[in-house]
């Protein structure tokens, strides 16, 4: 393994290829931006979205060549000179390089209004140029730090977020303080790197401590320690370091190759039953190639079966690892379908070479090494019938057995699940309120494995996690879900959210295996057949969540978020709250458990 990335390594330093760029971090409005132009059939085109990894070089080319800018609304059009100002390495060094007649700025108005720069074309950088700060910091105006030179370029970005949170029946303080770093750079123009660095100090609201400390795991997090204030009375929580860094080339026009720490999307929807980001970062190797009207991504990763607090006294964590690839093809704007297929699996000391081969079906690896691995197959679709409406969905299979299913029998090893949704943009006829409604369910047992992990009887290996961690939905399996989805933006700087939530799922008491907790081996299970979505400790969750945020200046926030929630299982608990935040350069993450 240590041979083949060196080798790819060096591909990359001797590749007369012009790079991609750094995607955009997921949750950024940038994709909500490009998600509604597409929706309207503004925007024509074949660039795969339901990988969920818009690459900036690609997107601001996108937007240059096929959107047609005097038919949108004053909010789109500023939308796109956000998202143009973040992508600001991407733009033209002088206006004599563009269209100036297609994109006529008359129509514009200033990016901000005390500034004079609307004279200038919306793709010059000239325009989202201003007086630095201190000589030298915010030249322009979404990079704190900016260095240009014909063979290296970078921007750095801090990153702030701190938050006070109050919640019913729950004296803690829950808070969070965050602090960190971005860095995106270059090298002459075929290499890219991305650096993201953040510091913690936080808690959480009490439903989402009742699952970290069940599961032994903080969600999205890998190692951490306990942290109390010094200074201030009944302050405690956890203190941890986060990093998601990786480096990337195209060896040929057609390729891209990337490897570091991250973690990855596959969807269309609020949740994915495929890939989610939920995990911890880990560490991958992944290829992207664009060829014609397909696009095909391969992901090779290595992941953790155990959790750090599992595995005290800094002893090297066990190895699992996981070969993912994704096949999606999109004629139109209008239509996506991708194909999906991944396979977890441990070896003592090593990868299983056989699964780096980039074009098999993995099924067919797996059945010449006798079938010992978790092998996963899924589906993810999008169409937009007409303009302003798309639907989609997802379909995930691990066992499937077409005459179990049709006797009814719950049989256990029919493990599947199912995603459809629906995303209404300017609904009712205003501009910028979108809808969306989604509905997610898996039956129990989905995504665990049969073999245990040596030393810890109580985890299987194969299972489809890192550290504790769903690597699909964050409640595992054996749950149903609805959630309606709303964003609204009345003016330009202020944006509001909101999700309505209604989940059921069965819970495992200590000792028993239902099927929700799909860390535990299949050994275990509790009957054969009579399955259902809910079975175990039955539990009903509902909750609407509210969010409003004003942009104070270029992506530093003010946050306020209320939530109502209600969870019943023999009793009903409140677990409602409210807080307060600011944030720079960094996106809200929510856990809807």
């Amino acid at each position: 393994m240590k041979l083949f990335l060196t080798i790819i390594a060096v591909v990359a330093f001797v590749s007369l290829g012009y790079s991609q760029s750094p995607y955009i971090n997921r949750g950024d409005q940038a994709y909500h931006t490009y998600d509604r132009l597409e929706i309207l059939r503004k925007l024509d085109s074949t660039l795969v979205n339901g990988i969920n990894n818009l690459d900036r070089a690609h997107l601001v080319k996108l937007l240059k060549d096929k959107l047609d800018l005097n038919s949108l609304s004053a909010k789109d059009k500023f939308d796109i000179q956000h998202i143009l100002a973040d992508n600001y390495e991407f733009l033209n060094e002088d206006s004599r390089d563009t269209v100036v007649n297609k994109y006529a700025t008359s129509d514009f108005k200033a990016f901000d209004e005390s500034e004079t720069t609307a004279t200038y074309d919306i793709f010059d950088k000239r325009k989202y140029n201003q007086s630095p700060t201190l000589k030298y910091f915010y030249n322009n105006k979404a990079n704190f730090l900016t260095l240009e030179t014909p063979s290296f370029s970078m921007y750095i970005n801090p990153i702030v977020q701190v938050g006070y949170t109050r919640q019913v029946n729950n004296d803690n303080i829950v808070f969070q303080n965050t602090r960190g770093v971005e860095v995106r750079a270059y090298i002459d123009k075929k290499v890219y790197i991305y650096t993201q660095l953040l510091e913690n100090q936080r808690n959480y609201v009490d439903f989402v401590t009742d699952r970290a400390l069940r599961y032994q795991t903080l969600p999205g997090q890998g190692f951490w320690k306990n942290y109390s204030s010094s200074v201030i009375d009944n302050l405690n929580g956890y203190d941890f370091f986060n990093a998601r860094a990786y480096v990337g080339f195209d060896p040929v026009k057609s390729i891209n190759v990337e490897f570091g720490h991250g973690n990855h999307f596959i969807g269309n929807g609020y949740r994915s039953l495929l890939l989610s980001d939920y995990s911890q970062n880990y560490f991958y190797l992944k290829l992207n190639t664009r060829i014609w009207k397909f696009q095909y991504q391969n992901i090779f990763a290595e992941l953790a079966p155990i959790s750090t607090l599992l595995n005290p006294n800094d002893r090297l964590l066990p190895k699992k690892y996981m070969a993912t690839h994704y096949l999606a093809f999109k004629p139109n704007s209008k239509f996506e379908v991708g194909l999906f297929e991944t396979v977890m699996f441990a070896r003592p000391d090593h990868f299983e070479f056989q699964y780096l081969n980039p074009v098999i079906l993995y099924r067919a690896v797996e059945h010449f090494l006798d079938s010992p691995d978790n092998v996963l197959l899924g589906l993810n679709i999008k169409y937009n019938p007409i303009a302003g409406i798309s639907l989609y969905g997802q379909v995930i299979l691990d066992e499937f057995k077409l005459s179990e299913v049709r006797k009814q029998s719950g049989w256990w090893a029919n493990k599947f699940g199912g995603q459809i949704g629906i995303k209404y943009i300017n609904a009712l006829g205003i501009d910028h309120l979108d809808l969306q409604l989604e509905h997610n369910e898996v039956r129990p047992y989905t995504y665990a494995h049969r073999d245990s992990l040596p030393g810890f009887p109580r985890y299987s290996v194969a299972n489809y996690s890192t550290v504790n961690q769903p690597l699909a939905h964050l409640l595992g399996a054996n749950f149903r879900e609805t959630v309606l989805l709303f964003k609204y933006k009345p003016s330009d700087k202020i944006y509001l959210s909101g999700r309505a939530l209604y989940t059921v799922y069965g819970d495992d008491p200590s000792g028993r295996n239902w099927g929700g907790n799909i860390l535990l081996p299949l050994q275990t299970i509790e009957q054969d057949y009579g399955n259902v979505i809910g079975q175990g400790i039955r539990t009903t969750v509902k909750a609407v969540h509210l969010e409003a945020s004003y942009e104070v200046y270029h992506n530093y926030f003010i946050d306020l978020q209320a939530q109502l929630r209600e969870t019943t299982t023999s009793a009903a608990l409140n677990h409602s709250f409210y807080s307060i935040g600011i944030r720079a350069n960094i996106n809200n993450i929510h856990y809807d458990y």
